[in-house]
């Protein structure tokens, strides 16, 4: 982990493939390098024994968790706050996911943090969305330190140069967790285009004239598609003719991006991500509101990542997301779950 002080490193055992099957292991106070995506660690902050607010920097993964978690209270802007007083009051270990724009809404409405512990989940996309130079980043950073165990929990976490340079972090105790051989490698086929959004229709084609990818015995009839715009989504479902019954569109709940989706066609709309036994449909689009945490329960979606920016400064952000949609496909008897498809131009 570069040139980064005091690193305390952990080797997870070889029978441990789910943090939460390790006995004895709590998420430690400061920064966790996760190592690997998929493997529970918010898991772990749900199902302790602690008051736990784990705060997420989408709405999305807020849903998509509590629709998993029973218990699991969420909190974004519709949700008022005598909802949340009522939660508080009636329940004797809360567990709250927050947005990150919400937290310092939620914390003033709780006098004792003493024995309160905090996530910050995923907490790369602090750098990520903000730079660490908006009001939002920096007054979620105030409030969690009002707040005596914080935990910063990432499987890709923000580069050290910039660790090193941010006066918030220049003390935060750092770990590491090592995993063996039990870890499942992810294979990503790249692939350089000079016009990746052709590459997509062109995936999409396959997919309408039966020409489905296969392993083994499993045909994969569902895909997944990341890509950087929601424009280039409504350009790819309008030249393929893709009909609404067979599309899941998920990106930000943005009134800009309901109307984009809604002017491809009537029967348009920003959909959800479907939770466990839940019914898939063929082509799932997605931009990054779907990237961090989220789970897919396909039991045979491929992965395509398609980015079409030539900028530089976004190559670190599309090896960010590759780490993130790794882990995003949950179920073992899905055999395409730890290949991605990425393609890109230079």
């Amino acid at each position: 982990m570069g040139d980064i002080e005091n690193i305390k490193r952990i080797e997870v055992p070889e029978n441990v493939e789910f943090l939460t099957k390790w006995d004895g292991f709590e998420l430690p106070k400061g920064i966790l390098n996760k190592g690997i995506t998929g493997c529970g660690a918010t898991s772990v902050a749900i199902d302790d024994e602690h008051k736990t607010i784990i705060c997420s920097p989408r709405i999305n993964l807020i849903k998509n968790k509590v629709g998993q978690h029973k218990g699991l209270f969420g909190v974004y802007g519709d949700v008022k706050n005598d909802e949340i007083m009522a939660y508080l009051e009636k329940t004797e270990t809360p567990k709250i996911m927050v947005t990150y724009d919400s937290m310092p809404r939620l914390a003033k409405l709780i006098d004792d943090k003493s024995d309160w512990r905090v996530v910050v989940d995923e907490y790369q996309y602090l750098l990520i969305d903000s730079g660490f130079r908006s009001d939002k980043a920096m007054a979620l950073l105030d409030v969690v330190n009002e707040f005596g165990y914080v935990t910063y929990l990432s499987a890709t976490p923000i580069a050290d140069k910039y660790i090193q340079k941010m006066e918030q972090f220049k003390y935060v105790p750092y770990t590491e967790l090592i995993w063996g051989d039990n870890v499942e490698k992810i294979d990503v086929e790249r692939v350089v285009s000079a016009k990746p959004i052709d590459n997509a229709i062109k995936i999409v084609r396959n997919y309408q004239n039966g020409e489905f990818p296969q392993i083994g015995d499993v045909v994969s009839k569902e895909c997944v598609i990341f890509l950087n715009s929601v424009t280039n989504i409504s350009n790819i479902v309008r030249q393929t003719e893709l009909p609404p019954e067979d599309v899941n569109i998920i990106v930000a709940d943005t009134e800009e991006n309901r109307k984009l989706v809604r002017q491809i066609k009537d029967g348009f709309d920003i959909g959800s991500i479907p939770l466990e036994g839940e019914p898939h449909k063929m082509f799932t689009f997605c931009t990054s509101t779907a990237f961090a945490g989220c789970d897919f329960y396909s039991t045979c979606a491929s992965t395509f990542v398609i980015s079409d920016n030539k900028k530089v400064h976004t190559s670190i952000d599309i090896a960010t997301e590759l780490a993130q949609i790794a882990g995003r496909q949950r179920l073992a008897c899905n055999p395409f779950r730890k290949t991605i498809v990425f393609i890109y131009c230079i």
